[in-house]
């Protein structure tokens, strides 16, 4: 057996790689597989489309759905091995969806400290992305994305990849979260783990921010004290006494693999 996370020594009995599969490539796929289950789990998919990628550990390759299965279909034998010029490196009947892996990729190539990307189109980012109105952290969590957050205008489907110096500027050098206006979300972390806790709690700020604005005004917290949050986020002083650093992500992973133990396969 194996591993989800070397951090993360939890419950879950995991199947060993398959040949050909090397440890470290297979913890990943694990790991990407079960952010695909859980995203769709939360509801946030939209259909077929959308996508979550992982860089495999020491190398310029990356894991991405294949194009036309749904997220809780996807098993982690089944993500697709690609390079950073889109080449499938790994035996599939899948294809890979350009328009995503454009969006991926750029984001790889510019922060390599972002090695998880999740990309989503589900309705409460998209109702922030559509209105002229900044993220405003409004919550403990939503403290997260203080200065972290980088704005991208929608210039139409992302197909030729003029658009990735935008993109990287927008990022910049310390931004984990992307605004794409009248678009999605992007979240990015060095694992999935951090991916999806930042997707998560930027959905749910999101969600309180826009409420409060529409029943008032919106109580700001000072700078000082939302700098000061987001470092105990950043730092783990959040997640004082536990045994791991995000103690949700093993609970999240009982949670699918009760659901359907098939995503580990």
């Amino acid at each position: 057996m194996t591993n989800i996370n070397r951090q993360n020594r939890f419950d879950l009995e995991l199947p060993a790689p398959p040949a050909g599969i090397s440890n470290e490539e297979w913890e990943v796929r694990l790991e990407l597989a079960a952010t695909y289950r859980l995203v769709a789990h939360y509801g946030w998919t939209s259909v077929v489309y959308n996508h979550i990628s992982r860089r495999i550990p020491g190398t310029d390759h990356v894991l991405i759905n294949p194009f036309g299965m749904l997220y809780d279909e996807i098993r982690a034998s089944d993500l697709v091995r690609i390079d950073m010029d889109g080449n499938i490196l790994s035996e599939t009947d899948w294809p890979v969806n350009r328009a995503g892996f454009l969006i991926h990729s750029v984001i790889h190539q510019a922060r390599p400290d972002l090695h998880a990307v999740i990309h989503t189109h589900e309705p409460v980012s998209q109702a922030i992305c559509a209105i002229d109105e900044d993220v405003v952290p409004v919550t403990q969590e939503g403290c997260q994305f203080y200065e972290r957050v980088g704005y991208h205008d929608f210039e139409g489907i992302v197909l030729d990849g003029s658009e990735g110096p935008r993109i990287t500027q927008a990022l910049g050098a310390k931004n984990h979260t992307l605004v794409l206006k009248n678009h999605g979300l992007i979240t990015g972390g060095p694992n999935c783990t951090w991916a999806f806790v930042r997707h998560m709690a930027f959905i749910q700020n999101t969600r309180i921010q826009l409420n409060a604005m529409s029943a008032g005004t919106l109580k700001r917290i000072p700078e000082a004290v939302m700098e000061k949050t987001r470092e105990q986020f950043e730092g783990g002083e959040a997640q004082a006494g536990a045994k791991v650093r995000h103690p949700e992500w093993p609970a999240l992973l009982r949670l699918i693999d009760r659901k359907d133990p098939s995503w580990k396969y």
